[in-house]
C-alpha cells in the first residue's frame, strides 16, 4: 500500500481512527534494501504527509498530531542511521571478501591446466559470511620426472594462517629444482614450518598435508601423508580411497616421529582421476549434523572432467551445508590422459 493511498484512506475514516502512523513503515521497507538518502527522502515525506493530515483534519494544534509528526520523524532519523550504519557494513564486508579473494589468488595461484600427461583442475571455496583467510592450500609443480602435488590445511585462521600458508608454499615451490624425495620434501617442509614456530615463539602450529608424485612414465603414484584425509582415485569401478599404512605426523611436528616420512605405492591409470581435498570437505554437516559422504558421492558425481569435478564436488557440498559451510574447502584433481 503506497504512502498516498493510505492518506487517502485516513481522511475518509472516522477523526476517532488515525492511520498516519502507519506511514513511517514507509521508510521502514526503504531503509531494508536502500541507502541512508533514500531512506531520508522517504522519511521527509512521510513526516510531510503526517502533517498534511492534521491540516486537513484541522489538527495541526492539537498534541496528537504534533506527537504523530515528532514519532514519524524520530522513526525515520533512526531508520536513516540504520541504513547508513548498513551500507557501511555491506561496503567494509565488500572490501575485506575482495582482500581475501585477491589474497588467495596470490597464495593459490591456479595451476595450468595440462602438466604433462595430466590435466589439472582445483577449486578453493572459504566458509563464512565473511571470507576469512583460511589455512587450506594446494599447488602443483613440474619434477624432472613428472608432476608432484601438495594439498594441506594449516591450523587455525587469519593472519597466522597466512603466514604459516605462506611459508609452506613458498618451500614447496622453490625445492621443486632441488630433486628432493618424498621425505627430503617433507623433512624440508616440517623444518620449514619448526623454524617459524620457534621465530614466533610458538609451539602448537602445525599443518597436514598430502605430497604426491606422478611420474609421466608408468602407473603408478608415490604418496605421503603427514595427518591429512586419504584422497581418492576415481577407476572404472567406482571411486578407490588411498588409505595409508603410516601416516606420519602432521608438519611441524616431525620432532614427534623424525622416522615417519614413509612413502607409499599406488595404482594411478591412464583414464583415472586423482582427488584431493581438505578436511572442511569431508566435515561439512547438514542440518541433521550428518557429515558429507564424500565417497557415495563421488560415486554419483563421477565424471572425468577435472577442471569441472573440483567445482561440482565443492558445489554439492555446499548443498549439503543449506550454504552454511563452516570451513574452508579446497580440492586439487588430476587427471591421466590416455595415450
Amino acid at each position: 500500500m503506497s504512502m498516498a493511498a493510505l492518506v487517502a484512506i485516513d481522511l475518509r475514516r472516522p477523526r476517532s481512527v488515525h492511520l498516519g502512523p502507519l506511514l513511517a513503515v514507509a521508510p521502514a521497507l526503504t531503509a531494508a534494501s536502500a541507502g541512508p538518502g533514500t531512506t531520508a527522502g522517504v522519511g521527509v515525506l512521510a513526516v510531510a504527509l503526517q502533517f498534511l493530515l492534521g491540516v486537513a483534519r484541522s489538527e495541526t494544534e492539537t498534541p496528537n498530531t504534533a506527537v504523530q509528526v515528532a514519532a514519524v520523524a524520530v522513526i525515520s532519523l533512526a531508520l536513516v542511521l540504520y541504513s547508513r550504519a548498513r551500507s557501511r557494513r555491506e561496503s567494509e564486508l565488500a572490501r575485506v571478501r575482495a582482500m581475501a579473494e585477491a589474497t588467495n589468488d596470490v597464495l593459490l595461484r591456479p595451476p595450468p591446466a595440462r602438466l604433462g600427461p595430466l590435466r589439472i583442475g582445483c577449486e578453493y571455496r572459504a566458509a563464512g559470511e565473511v571470507a576469512q583467510i583460511g589455512g587450506d592450500f594446494y599447488a602443483v609443480v613440474r619434477t624432472r620426472e613428472g608432476t608432484r602435488l601438495l594439498i594441506g590445511d594449516v591450523r587455525g585462521k587469519g593472519l597466522d594462517a597466512l603466514d604459516d600458508t605462506a611459508l609452506l608454499l613458498g618451500a614447496f615451490r622453490s625445492a621443486s629444482h632441488l630433486d628432493l624425495s618424498l621425505p627430503g620434501l617433507a623433512a624440508h617442509l616440517d623444518a620449514a614450518l619448526e623454524w617459524s614456530n620457534a621465530q614466533k615463539g610458538a609451539g602448537e602450529d602445525f599443518a597436514t598435508a598430502l605430497l604426491v608424485d606422478v611420474p609421466d612414465a608408468g602407473e603408478d603414484i608415490m604418496l605421503l601423508s603427514c595427518g591429512h584425509p586419504p584422497p581418492y582415485v576415481l577407476r572404472a569401478d567406482g571411486p578407490e580411497p588411498l588409505e595409508a599404512a603410516r601416516p606420519a605426523p602432521p608438519l611441524g611436528l616431525g620432532v614427534l616421529d623424525p622416522d615417519a616420512w614413509t612413502v607409499e605405492r599406488y595404482a594411478f591409470r591412464p583414464g583415472e582421476t586423482l582427488l584431493l581435498y581438505t578436511d572442511g570437505v569431508i566435515e561439512a554437516r547438514d542440518g541433521e549434523g550428518a557429515f558429507y559422504p564424500l565417497a557415495q558421492r563421488l560415486a554419483l558425481i563421477g565424471g572425468r572432467e577435472e577442471d569441472r569435478l573440483a567445482r561440482r564436488v565443492v558445489d554439492d557440498v555446499v548443498r549439503h551445508t543449506d550454504d552454511r559451510l563452516a570451513d574452508d574447502a579446497a580440492l586439487l584433481c588430476a587427471y591421466r590422459a590416455p595415450g
